[in-house]
């Protein structure tokens, strides 16, 4: 399998970055080191077997086809009928609107292709009736007397069209025997519609027929697209009916596998790594940046130059993505499976690129080690919750069966998972160069930024509805039904707007869950009740239940200003200890430095269990040998002028 990181697609890569760029040998030494230290996670996403070269050049529509369809290819790979769950019914429309989507691409990219070779109309007439014709003799079979009546009425249907066919046919040089042909293959036809002969055959015939008058130097360019437009269409028939009541898992593997000998029999490949992407995420500061790395401390640049090319391949996947408010209700649910293709991803970049163990290959008496140690299991962490997001809010999604809060879901993802990725570039490369990661980074929010954009929503939602529960309590006290009931329906209108919210994937786990109960609790309170006053009133004692969850969970996110600001005085105060117990090598003062040191730091040990290891690691130095030098005592200073940084930060 070839990839990125073989020796002929990197030379390929390199030279296009000489023509674009005019870069130096030592920027593409440095390009091609990076392509080889990410070569086993730049593997291509989907690619073929090679029977078949694919064309150098596509047009734009083939472009948008071979992606389209090599991510739900790669979908369809990861897919497992055990992960459904509540989203059964709607993965059956993720299927047939991905078909669906796949064919009009694969139209539009076969019509793209004859306007480009200059092809007259009835040449375009000819491939439409053809690609209608196989996709009209896959209908089912059982009623025959049906399938009659359905052939008659197609063929009454495209009359026009086979006469314009056969007119431009009788004008050229073999013409004559080709009309022959089709004049008596059409009346075999019609007399297999009226009983006498095999309907299957006949029309099978007529399509070769038709196909055999396809000019032969566009044939070999059109007929995989053809080819497609044929498999796609008989895929998605076949499914209309083991889809009546959700996903059907032999159905799944059929598709699986006609798709994939349909992605072999073309030549494709969907690389993970896009050249031109790449090229314009490695300026000139970087390049400078990861240059100095590589000639001082090649491990760390292994692990950087690797971590940097699967973000980029990753921002890649998200900024091709189109928008899903503004789209129509087949591509919103088509756009699913490279959302669940960017879930594997995620978790492919968290086990392979920040693997924490590639952290013990790293030189301990650089000052950055320590630093780049705790950023890998942070990121980690951070990749984690980023997939159990998108896979909790999507699954959500689907599940409730809201083309609209799809949509807006799918948006709050992307978003989501951009700003995150710029994230934690941003932080990789500010641990070798804060004024680095300012040039290039300065619009990437920090989690403390995000964690405040969710306040200030939730603050924003706890001015709306508590007042209005004071005038919904007085109705429920009058038995006001009708006011209560308008009351009600105003104040889950509010929680909605929160639900669908773009901070609302910000929330956690498991805050984001118990909002989503309380809420959906509220609305199926709301709809169609049966005992109307019974209902408003659990309607009320669930806003009360709500009500009392957002209370304690600002009381938590406001406790954090707090607590951030203790944390930056202790940490300021423990680097003012280690500076003075530095220029005291021993003595008493020494002793009562370093019992002050102990008291003040293992404070940070609630909320920065790192700051607490490294003072333990320090405290078994210093009672093993109290003369010499202590690196341990460097790395703890290192940490909390780290610590500290990170907090005045997170202040403002």
């Amino acid at each position: 399998m070839s990839s990125p990181g073989t020796q002929p697609q990197r030379l390929l890569l390199a030279r296009q970055l000489v023509r674009d760029k005019g870069l130096s040998r030592t920027d593409l030494a440095l390009l091609e080191d990076i392509l080889r230290e990410g070569a086993r996670d730049l593997e291509p996403l989907i690619e073929a077997t090679p029977q078949r070269e694919a064309l150098a050049e596509e047009s734009p529509a083939q472009a948008a086809l071979r992606r389209n369809l090599g991510f739900f290819l790669a979908f369809l790979h990861g897919f497992s009928p055990r992960r459904l769950g509540e989203a059964r019914n709607a993965m059956g429309l993720v299927m047939l609107h991905s078909l669906g989507r796949l064919g009009d691409q694969a139209e539009a990219a076969h019509r793209e292709l004859l306007a480009e070779l200059k092809q007259p109309e009835w040449v375009t007439q000819l491939l439409d009736l053809l690609a209608s014709l196989r996709a009209m003799s896959l209908a089912p079979s059982e009623d025959q007397n049906n399938l009659r009546l359905l052939w008659s009425a197609f063929l009454a249907d495209h009359r026009d069209a086979f006469r314009d066919i056969l007119a431009a046919l009788q004008a050229s040089e073999p013409g004559a025997a080709s009309v022959a042909r089709l004049n008596a293959q059409m009346k075999a036809v019609n007399r297999a519609i009226q009983g006498q002969g095999r309907l299957e055959e006949a029309l099978t015939r007529l399509a070769e027929h038709l196909e055999s008058c396809i000019p032969a130097e566009i044939h070999s360019r059109v007929e995989p697209l053809l080819l497609l437009e044929h498999v796609v269409s008989h895929l998605r028939l076949s499914l209309v009916r083991p889809l009546d009541r959700g996903i059907h898992w032999p159905a799944v593997e059929q598709v699986r596998g006609s798709l994939r000998w349909l992605w072999d029999h073309l030549g494709w490949s969907l690389p993970r790594m896009d050249a031109e992407l790449f090229r314009d995420s490695m300026p000139p500061e970087l390049r400078r940046l990861l240059q100095q790395l590589r000639r001082s401390d090649r491990p760390a640049f292994s692990l950087v130059a690797r971590a940097l090319a699967s973000h980029i391949s990753l921002l890649g996947l998200l900024e091709s993505l189109e928008p899903a408010t503004s789209a129509g209700l087949r591509d919103r649910y088509a756009a699913v499976p490279t959302f669940l293709v960017l879930e594997s991803e995620l978790s492919r970049l968290a086990e392979r690129s920040y693997d924490p163990a590639r952290g013990e290959s790293l030189n301990p008496s650089r000052p950055e080690t320590h630093r780049l140690r705790a950023f890998l299991r942070q990121a980690v962490l951070s990749l984690q919750q980023d997939q159990s997001t998108l896979r909790g809010l999507l699954q959500q999604a689907l599940a409730g069966q809201d083309a609209d809060q799809l949509a807006l879901t799918l948006d709050n993802l992307r978003a989501l998972l951009m700003n995150h990725q710029k994230q934690l570039m941003g932080e990789l490369v500010g641990i070798f160069s804060p004024d680095v990661q300012n040039r290039l980074f300065p619009e990437s929010p920090s989690m403390m930024e995000e964690g405040e954009r969710l306040r200030v929503r939730l603050q924003r939602l706890w001015e709306q509805v508590p007042p209005l529960q004071g005038q919904l309590l007085l109705h429920l006290e009058l038995q006001d039904w009708p006011r209560l009931a308008l009351g009600l329906s105003h104040t889950f209108r509010h929680l909605l707007a929160f639900r669908r919210s773009p901070e609302f994937p910000l929330m956690r786990r498991p805050d984001r869950e118990e909002a989503e109960r309380l809420i959906e609790e509220m609305g199926q309170l709301l709809e169609s009740p049966q005992d109307v006053p019974q209902a408003l009133r659990e309607g009320m004692d669930l806003l009360g239940e709500l009500l009392r969850f957002l209370e304690l969970f600002l009381l938590r996110i406001n406790a954090r200003v707090p607590l951030i600001r203790q944390d930056l005085e202790v940490a300021q105060e423990a680097l003012r200890l280690i500076s003075e117990l530095q220029n005291h090598p021993s003595g008493a003062e020494r002793t009562r430095l370093s019992h002050m040191l102990i008291q003040t730091s293992k404070r940070l040990g609630v909320r920065d269990p790192q700051a607490l290891a490294l003072l333990k690691r320090w405290i078994r130095i210093e009672r093993s040998q109290k003369e010499g030098p202590m690196p341990s005592l460097d790395q703890l200073a290192s940490h909390l002028r780290h610590l500290a940084l990170r907090l005045e930060a997170a202040l403002g």
